[in-house]
């Protein structure tokens, strides 16, 4: 019984520091949240602005005139299709990576090219897609609006180079501070129809030069706000994941604690009792003195 009390004891005492580690996690990962949840907010008003130059540029091009539209408007004749896995590199994420496993196996398959940011995507299936790009697997640890113009443009010359027929990006969306979903959203080419088609303002601006020339100077800094919006929202996900899982475990931990103090005195309390009941039992067993 001696040594049940000590191995319970043991056990409080690791919970309670492996609940001090969680906590600290916790509060890293709510920091953190706090952090990418201001730049994603802060990058909408920029994002939104350029879309809507966009859109409105759009109404005025014409599309048969091949030579004056943006390459990123325009389709490959290929049957070919590259994707973007956007990833964490850290664990301890609850089922961020899972959920995202999930998606990337219906898409993603032998045949494929894969741009891979974030480290544990590519560790998991580097061996099963046909060609893995690594060169920004490290872009979410700086994610600045720089690093991202800089990715677009190695993005552009893949689209171009290698006449892809269209680009994907595969990344957790941010819901709430609870609730994340895996999405995958086509990136290129541009649909045009659909964009053409939104709610805009029936203003009919003056171009200097030309349409085509506006749109040419518009389209890459809407691409570079639509990467970094997607970029900010995978990292917000984790994050918030993170946050949420240290969470659960933090309460998960304070539950065992509780239930562990509660076996605790109840296996102290029965060595007690049958300390007790011995004692009782040994003074009934010996014979009675006669006193003379």
């Amino acid at each position: 019984m001696a040594d049940s009390l000590l191995n319970v004891k043991k056990r409080i005492t690791t919970v309670m520091s492996i609940k001090k580690i969680t906590n600290a996690m916790k509060l890293i990962a709510s920091s953190r949240y706090n952090k990418m949840k201001s730049q994603f907010e802060a990058n909408d008003p920029y994002y939104e602005s350029m879309k809507k130059a966009m859109l409105i540029s759009l109404k005025y091009i014409n599309f048969d005139d091949i030579k004056h539209i943006p390459t990123c408007l325009l389709e490959n004749n290929s049957n070919k299709s590259l994707y973007i896995v956007v990833s964490s590199t850290l664990g301890l994420s609850g089922s961020y990576f899972y959920n995202l496993t999930k998606l990337i196996d219906q898409k993603i398959d032998k045949n494929s090219d894969v741009i891979f940011i974030g480290q544990k995507a590519y560790k998991k299936y580097k061996n099963d897609v046909n060609h893995a790009y690594t060169d920004y697997i490290n872009l979410l640890d700086e994610l600045t609006f720089g690093n991202v113009k800089y990715f677009r443009h190695y993005l552009d010359n893949l689209y171009k180079t290698n006449n892809y027929k269209d680009v994907y990006i595969i990344y957790t969306a941010y819901i709430n501070s609870f609730e994340t979903s895996c999405k995958i959203e086509k990136v290129l080419p541009l649909d045009k129809e659909p964009l053409q088609s939104d709610n805009i303002d029936n203003i009919e601006p003056l171009f200097d030069p030309s349409p085509s020339t506006v749109l040419d100077l518009i389209v890459p800094h809407y691409l570079d706000a639509l990467l970094y919006r997607y970029f900010l929202e995978s990292a917000l996900s984790e994050q918030t994941c993170r946050k949420n899982s240290m969470e659960n475990a933090s309460t998960s931990a304070d539950k065992l604690i509780e239930n562990l103090k509660l076996l605790y005195n109840k296996v102290r309390q029965q060595n007690i009792t049958n300390e007790i009941t011995e004692i009782v039992s040994g003074s009934n067993t010996h014979d009675p003195i006669d006193f003379i």
